[in-house]
């Protein structure tokens, strides 16, 4: 699979154009969701570990960054921020005890839905002016630079 396609000029303008994109879309989300969330505290990927948590429960506080693709400081600073408000904890492993295990709380499951809501409302707000058609072809879209993204993380490890 070729990962990276080279060209013209014009073409790098269009790529550069769509990082721009990306990144107005991807400021818009943060502050969309950090703002719906402001009475829960969260900030920046706070939302996402403790997202991540409920459904991943007692992950490795590095198993966690890996996954959502943030780094081992970024993982500490947005756990000991979520165990602070009450909504995860953290116990060492029986067998490691070098690696945390990160819970989530009975407090942090509250907040759950209150992150999915916020997640599904900005989704209705970005794709608002989408018929179902192009939605789904936008869906499509995404997934498949996921994808790309996806093998190109894969082949630059090995």
């Amino acid at each position: 699979m070729k990962l990276i396609k080279t060209g013209t000029l014009q073409n790098m303008k269009q790529s550069e154009r769509i990082g721009a994109k990306i990144a107005y879309i991807f400021s818009h989300n943060h502050h969309y969701i950090e703002n719906a969330l402001e009475s829960y505290k969260l900030k920046g990927p706070m939302f996402a570990f403790l997202l991540t948590l409920s459904h991943k429960d007692g992950c490795s506080q590095e198993s966690l960054a890996r996954y959502l693709k943030f780094s081992k400081a970024t993982a500490t600073r947005s756990i000991k921020a979520l165990e602070k408000e009450g909504y995860v904890y953290r116990e060492r492993d029986e067998e490691d005890r070098r690696i945390y295990r990160v819970f989530i709380s009975d407090e942090g499951r509250e907040v759950v839905p209150a992150i999915n809501t916020a997640l599904q409302k900005w989704n209705d707000i970005l794709l608002s002016d989408l018929s179902d058609e192009e939605e789904q072809i936008f869906r499509k879209l995404l997934d498949k630079a996921k994808d790309t993204l996806v093998e190109f993380d894969r082949n630059s490890s090995n």
